[in-house]
């Protein structure tokens, strides 16, 4: 047995990398100081994070720097502009001056763009000292590496089994597995297993359907917005786990712990409470991570329309995906309740349970809330 939880342990904690396409080059003329400049500079950091490897960013800092201040006076010619302010942004051939929240959308818009097909590169073309007006031709990807399919090619891809690969390897990045430590955390002061397989099915469901819904709609946070909810969910996770240190220091098992002195409290009504909570703190908590995880459902849904498939194989791969996504997800639920069960509530370090359980909170909570980037995604 020491050896299944050992195993399952290590199943939990190795995550598989994640999707890498071909790269995309954006390069920044900034000015050191410049305020807006360090907005879009944090803004681009964490789309590398999303993106990985797909994403290359150069930076060229121009106000004290006179050979970058040239470069970018000829990139600005070359574009036909005559805006000399920073921050200053081109991916391909398109130039993005200034940074606000608007941008920010049409800047993971156009790296998308040239990642389904390569456009010139503006930058490094005058780098080379090539004419940008010969150089206007655009060629679609044909190198996509997938996390366990390795390179392929985008229009010939297995489609299905790309849909299956790519649904399972999202559920194992490190986002994902901060939703189960969290769950971890709650479910450690839930003593009845089929309670536990029950609530915490329900956590997993309504995640996979959040983080569905925003992947397919769209939603994009600001940086602020993104701050804030993260700021919430801490908050959130340190008030549950001084409820659960708080409820070991004062009650020991066998007494009741605070979760079932609330299930006797609502009576025959308790578990429909337990639902609708879990439902909540699901919901709030893949809102957290969802702008920060890679963006693995995007580059899937890049792939579907470089094979230009039908609009029903289009639905039924997303389907597919995301079904992927949500079964390897309760399986993930699965081993954390195996492990739950054999090592804490069915063993004598049980009566730490609600000590560990609000540890495991407070650890989750001081992660994500000072260095949040460990959970973006598998990066460096």
């Amino acid at each position: 047995m020491k050896k299944l939880l050992l195993i399952l342990t290590l199943l939990l904690i190795l995550p598989f990398s994640k999707v890498t396409a071909k790269e995309v080059t954006a390069t920044l003329f900034y000015g050191e100081g410049c305020p807006h400049c360090a907005e879009e500079e944090k803004y681009l950091t964490t789309l590398k994070y999303q993106l990985g490897e797909n994403l290359n960013i150069e930076k060229y800092e121009v106000w004290n720097n006179q050979e970058n201040n040239e470069l970018f006076s000829k990139v600005r010619n070359a574009l036909n502009e005559n805006h000399d302010g920073v921050p200053f942004l081109i991916i391909g051939n398109k130039s993005f001056m200034g940074f606000n929240d608007d941008t920010a959308k049409d800047i993971k818009k156009t790296v998308f763009e040239n990642l389904k097909q390569n456009n010139l590169n503006i930058v490094n073309l005058i780098k080379n000292g090539n004419n940008t007006s010969n150089n206007t031709s655009v060629q679609p990807n044909t190198s996509i590496h997938l996390s366990l399919l390795d390179e392929v090619n985008p229009q010939k891809t297995n489609i299905t089994l790309t849909a299956l690969t790519e649904g399972m390897s999202d559920a194992i990045n490190l986002g994902s597995l901060w939703i189960i430590l969290f769950l971890a955390g709650i479910l450690l002061s839930v003593y009845n297993n089929k309670k536990r397989l029950i609530l915490g099915s329900i956590f997993v469901l309504t995640s996979t359907v959040t983080y569905a819904i925003i992947a397919l709609t769209g939603i994009n946070f600001t940086i602020d917005q993104t701050a804030f909810i993260r700021s919430f969910i801490s908050i959130l996770a340190i008030i549950i786990a001084a409820i659960s240190i708080d409820a070991h220091m004062k009650i020991n098992i066998p007494k009741k712990s605070l979760l079932q002195k609330l299930q006797e409290l609502f009576g025959k009504k308790q578990m429909l409470i337990y639902i609708v909570s879990i439902i909540i703190t699901s919901v709030i908590t893949t809102f957290t991570l969802v702008n920060q995880a890679s963006s693995s459902p995007d580059l899937f849904k890049l792939v579907l329309d470089i094979q230009n498939i039908t609009e029903v194989s289009y639905v039924l791969n997303i389907i597919l995906y995301f079904l992927s996504y949500l079964i390897t997800s309760l399986i993930l639920f699965i081993i954390l309740n195996i492990i739950i069960k054999e090592i804490f509530v069915e063993n004598t370090i049980g009566t730490y349970n609600r000590l560990i359980a609000g540890i495991v909170m407070l650890v989750a909570a001081i992660i994500l809330l000072f260095v949040p980037s460990a959970f973006m995604m598998v990066m460096p």
